[in-house]
């Protein structure tokens, strides 16, 4: 290729570069927009928040999966029918036949050990809960 050639792509790669640019950075940042106000409407909040607040299930443990490794939470299996997300300083603590449940109208969950009878408690709907009210008081 010539010289003049390769200065023309290069030119044309540029401003076609800038062009995309101007049409993508813009609808980037008009989505980010969107999201923040939907995550922080109060309409949202209350809808996340009633919808855990309100949720129940209960179960057996019987699997902790104990080769997966996610970061700062882990896997179990409830009954042999569903898995269910916990932080590790949690899974630690349990054996397979502890007990998991949580009631209708609580931000909490309890799991029960098999063996000692002692129950470990965890609020599952500080986050949702906290932002809910202090959007409600403002």
């Amino acid at each position: 290729m010539s010289p003049k050639n390769e200065t023309e792509l290069i030119k044309q790669e540029k401003s076609i570069k800038r062009a995309l640019a101007l049409v993508f950075i813009p609808i980037l940042i008009i989505i980010i927009t969107i999201s923040l106000i939907q995550n922080n409407s109060l309409s949202f909040l209350e809808k996340k928040y009633k919808s855990i607040h309100n949720s129940y299930y209960s179960g057996k443990i019987t699997n902790l999966f104990l080769n997966t490794n996610n970061g700062r939470t882990r896997t179990i299996r409830i009954d042999n029918k569903w898995n269910k997300e916990i932080p590790f300083f949690i899974h630690n603590k349990l054996n397979i036949g502890d007990s998991l449940f949580k009631t209708t109208e609580s931000d909490f969950e309890y799991y029960i050990k098999k063996y000692n009878q002692d129950t470990i408690s965890r609020d599952v709907n500080k986050f949702y809960r906290t932002k809910y009210f202090d959007k409600l008081n403002k």
